[in-house]
């Protein structure tokens, strides 16, 4: 995917699975209500969850999100940053995003 599909499906996706390391090293992902504006993700997740405990570390979260309307359409974009504490949540600039496209692969 290009640069602006990324940014396009960034918008569009109200859920995302976000992943982190915790302080023994184990990772630990909760699925979370996402929005996307101008290169930052806000991440509604409860204070408690393992997610945003381990958030306040120095390690970067992972988001995901595809759609797979079939096999052949599948379509999804990963992305990481450093999360910041939000009233609403984790706010997290996006570092590096790479989307993928599996309609555009040889079949």
């Amino acid at each position: 995917m290009e640069p602006a599909e990324v940014e396009e499906f960034l918008g569009r996706c109200a859920v995302m699975a976000v992943g982190a390391i915790d302080a023994d090293g184990w990772p630990v992902a909760s699925l979370a209500a996402t929005t996307f504006d101008d290169g930052t993700i806000t991440i509604r997740i409860a204070g408690d969850d393992p997610v945003a405990v381990a958030a306040a570390g120095p390690e970067p979260l992972c988001c995901t999100a595809d759609e797979d309307p079939s096999y052949y359409e599948i379509r999804g974009v990963i992305v990481h940053g450093r999360p910041a504490p939000a009233a609403d949540g984790l706010r997290m600039p996006v570092e590096r995003a790479i989307g993928f496209d599996f309609g555009r692969l040889p079949h």
